[in-house]
């Protein structure tokens, strides 16, 4: 039976990235008229509190048997629980841990992947709990009242474009295993992903459209730029007859990514506050750390080229000035004063004040 011949109802695609993960899903009859409407899932909850981003980040928790606890902002809340009452060495935490695909040099199905901690699990247990997690979300959103079965959906998994066939059968592999039929499923190059995508795109609307851009003329030559988390990838298409593309080249770097920049603010924090200090807030008030990542990458996605003025990020301040006080014997307002940063951020109140060129260097790799 042919693609064209199934009765699925919609297809639903689940990318799971380095940072962050997420599905969405278009019906199969409204794409036969519009096919850019497309339904992701609008915020995720994170600890009774609904966020910015439409992904939950990529964080795995397995109890001491390697069953599946949580995935995403559930997973983070309920580790850094654990963490507080020591109760970690008896659960599997992963984060991350895609990023470990493109250096082990093990691609088969006996690849292990360590948690935070050390401790290993079967690669193929780890990315097919995470996607039964994906899958259970976003059957929970479809089922509500309409009774969608897994069988009425067509699958698609998405891969970087970097992955050897080993991976993606890997891949393939993990997703049976999470309960997705072979005939269901497709595993598709997130560059090629995004290029079917450009194919509807109204070009002729867009910056740049005036120029005569057609993606869709056979024998035109783009490019798919990936901005991910950890790497940025680039890959070159040339687009053939009948709509199918072809791979010219591609190229990733690593580094890059939008971690970098998370990178960077850990860093002036640390050259404020010290390692010792951060190393303690993460340790004994993990709930608080993670807090202040996710405003980080709260504030990190307003930064716009023309964005002037200081940008504020609201920082723990009870917990900072604590820990200072202990760790520094001074108040944290006196510990920004005395660092290198004093010409360049203010605390006020729970706010830090970060001067506009300072934080735009945190995009900027040298």
């Amino acid at each position: 039976m042919t693609e064209e011949n199934r009765d699925f109802l919609l297809v639903a695609a689940i990318d799971i990235g380095t940072t962050y993960s997420g599905d969405a899903y278009s019906m199969k009859d409204t794409y036969k008229t519009n096919p850019l409407t497309i339904h992701a899932n609008q915020a995720w909850n994170a600890d009774g509190r609904t966020v910015l981003p439409l992904k939950t980040p990529t964080c795995l928790l397995l109890n001491s048997k390697k069953e599946f606890d949580s995935f995403g902002y559930e997973a983070e809340n309920k580790y850094a629980d654990l963490v507080m009452v020591g109760e970690q060495d008896n659960y599997y935490y992963f984060h991350g841990f895609k990023i470990n695909m493109h250096t082990n040099k093990n691609e088969d199905s006996n690849m292990m992947l360590e948690d935070i901690t050390g401790k290993i699990v079967p690669a193929i247990d780890v990315f097919a709990l995470s996607i039964k997690a994906l899958v259970n979300h976003l059957m929970y959103t479809l089922t509500q009242g309409t009774g969608m079965k897994l069988d009425d959906i067509q699958w698609v998994l998405t891969v970087p474009a970097i992955w050897t066939d080993n991976l993606m059968q890997l891949m393939r592999t993990s997703s049976e295993k999470a309960g997705l039929k072979r005939d269901h499923l497709l595993i598709l190059k997130e560059s090629e992903a995004a290029a079917l995508f450009c194919q509807h795109l109204p070009i002729e609307k867009l910056r740049g459209g005036e120029y005569g851009c057609k993606m869709s003329k056979i024998g035109k030559r783009y490019m798919i730029v990936d901005l991910g988390g950890a790497t940025v990838d680039v890959t070159v298409h040339d687009q053939l007859f009948g709509g199918r593309i072809k791979e010219f080249c591609r190229r990733t770097n690593g580094g890059c990514g939008g971690t970098s920049v998370d990178t960077c603010f850990i860093h002036m924090f640390e050259n404020i506050f010290g390692k010792p200090l951060l190393n303690t807030m993460k340790r004994e008030h993990p709930l608080v750390y993670l807090e202040l990542l996710r405003e980080i990458e709260t504030v990190k996605m307003t930064i716009i080229p023309t964005k002037t003025g200081k940008i504020n990020i609201k920082v723990p301040f009870p917990t900072l000035d604590a820990l200072c006080k202990t760790h520094l014997q001074k108040d944290v307002i006196s510990t920004v004063l005395e660092s290198t940063y004093s010409r360049s951020i203010s605390i006020r109140g729970d706010k830090m004040r970060i001067e506009e060129k300072l934080f735009k260097s945190f995009f900027i790799q040298l």
